[in-house]
């Protein structure tokens, strides 16, 4: 016996194919093992429904533009703000003029308080390290003799 689908030889009286899987009605089973000067005629394919071909949405990066409201720093005023900050008193009053001023740009914003962060770490670390160096400096002046 073979598949009315795929014309695969099957077991006799088998109601479905081991090969595709689709059930024998066994009308063409029948005939394909009865005579043999008969031609062979393969069954119809059943057509499955067609696949949607769905489109994936391309999405594209738009390129940056500059609006209005960004505070974009040029070279020149990072160069400004640095010679700012090299005055002792009025570089850290300005830092904090940048950090929490209100009209300032979210750049210079952002830069004046990481650099105040950074001094605050500084300002850590160096006394850190003045307290140990008295501690090394006492240590060594006990054990010297007149």
């Amino acid at each position: 016996m073979f598949c009315e689908n795929c014309n695969e030889k099957i077991p006799d009286g088998s109601q479905f194919c081991t090969h595709c899987g689709t059930k024998q009605t066994g009308n063409l089973a029948a005939t394909q093992s009865g005579a043999v000067g008969q031609s062979y005629q393969p069954a119809e394919r059943i057509s499955s429904p067609p696949v949607q071909n769905t489109q994936r949405p391309v999405y594209t990066q738009q390129p940056h533009q500059n609006s209005g409201d960004l505070d974009l720093i040029t070279m020149g005023q990072y160069l400004i703000m640095f010679l700012i900050m090299a005055i002792p008193i009025a570089g850290i009053v300005m830092l904090f003029i940048w950090s929490f001023g209100g009209d300032t740009g979210p750049n210079k914003k952002n830069f004046a308080r990481a650099y105040l962060v950074m001094m605050l770490i500084a300002l850590g670390v160096a006394i850190i390290m003045s307290i140990v160096m008295a501690i090394f400096a006492a240590a060594m002046m006990s054990t010297l003799y007149y």
